[in-house]
């Protein structure tokens, strides 16, 4: 039992070294780790100082401009705002048609309207606003010939103020919409036809000569007026001039001609006296066609320059005996 009780002993005190063995090797191991590791982090700390050296060698050195002056951010974005606003300015204009050209305070004021219609040139119209007179006089104006800028400008105390100014561009768009429709009506029918700028519109006149469907031989002079106001793009009124023929017939016309209150001149006046609807109809032109009179017209005998044996050259022996001075034909 003693010797048991020994072995005993001698075992434990053998695994009590092993373990403490284990123990301090695995301290060493985790030391070691350590090491390396700060050894990495120092030798990527020693690359990246080489990189940075080389590359300061290798890169040009940058040129100090003496000239330059340091710009002020406040400039910078003072600039851009400036440029935002002129395009701001520009997208109104062309939305609006009305520009603010220049501005003095109690001097002038210079509007410049612009007109977006079909035409083969750009067209603006100007007014220069005296502003000593707190902005309601006009001191200049570029306004069409016949234009009633006064009896659209009497209707606001100051010129200058937005509605007065697009009351003025939405008069120039009525304006040119008439003369839009007078030319459409003239080239299509080749009438007679004759507009007159009055204070309070436009007044247009047309002749042209009716025929009624059941009597072939009768033909009526007919002249039909049409009176528009500044922003009428359509007659306020229309009546016939006074006629002895005209008497019977003048309410039928004036039912026919229902259609120019609601269509333009061209399309109103195709389906009132062309299209067989009413029982007048158009049946004269009152004048001739530059188309037709061109073709009447003689043309000029030309000789072909190209033409190298065209025989028109002169000869005695194709004279006449006479002494007349003048060649046989």
């Amino acid at each position: 039992m003693p010797q048991m009780h020994r072995q005993l002993k001698i075992t434990k005190l053998f695994r009590k070294g092993a373990n403490t063995r284990q123990t301090e090797d695995y301290e060493e191991l985790q030391q070691v780790q350590k090491l390396e590791e700060k050894l990495r982090e120092k030798q990527n700390e020693l690359f990246q100082i080489q990189r940075n050296n080389c590359r300061r060698k290798t890169a040009p050195p940058k040129p100090k401009s003496k000239d330059s002056e340091f710009v002020k951010p406040q400039k910078i974005i003072l600039t851009t705002s400036v440029e935002i606003l002129k395009k701001n300015v520009e997208l109104m204009s062309m939305l609006t048609g009305v520009e603010v050209q220049s501005y003095v305070a109690d001097d002038h004021c210079c509007v410049v309207f612009h007109m977006h219609h079909k035409s083969d040139t750009f067209v603006k119209h100007g007014l220069r606003i005296d502003m000593h007179s707190d902005g309601n006089e006009i001191s200049k104006s570029t306004m069409p010939v016949g234009f009633n800028l006064i009896a659209v400008i009497g209707e606001f105390d100051k010129i200058t103020r937005p509605r007065c100014l697009g009351a003025i561009r939405r008069a120039l768009v009525a304006y040119y919409d008439r003369l839009h429709q007078y030319d459409a009506l003239k080239d299509f029918l080749n009438v007679e036809a004759n507009m007159f700028k009055k204070l309070d519109g436009s007044y247009i006149e047309i002749s042209f000569s009716v025929q009624s469907r059941d009597e072939e031989d009768e033909q009526i002079q007919a002249t039909l007026m049409l009176d528009y106001r500044v922003y009428d793009v359509r007659p306020k009124t229309f009546c016939f001039m006074e006629n002895e023929n005209l008497q019977d017939v003048m309410e039928i016309l004036m039912q026919q001609c229902l259609a120019f209150k609601k269509k333009p001149l061209k399309k109103a006046f195709k389906e009132a006296f062309m299209d067989d609807i009413g029982q007048y109809r158009l049946v004269q032109h009152v004048g001739v066609r530059r188309e037709e009179e061109q073709q009447r017209r003689p043309k000029r005998f030309r000789p072909n320059k190209n033409d190298y044996n065209n025989d028109d050259t002169f000869l005695p022996e194709d004279c006449s005996d006479q002494s007349d001075g003048q060649c046989s034909e």
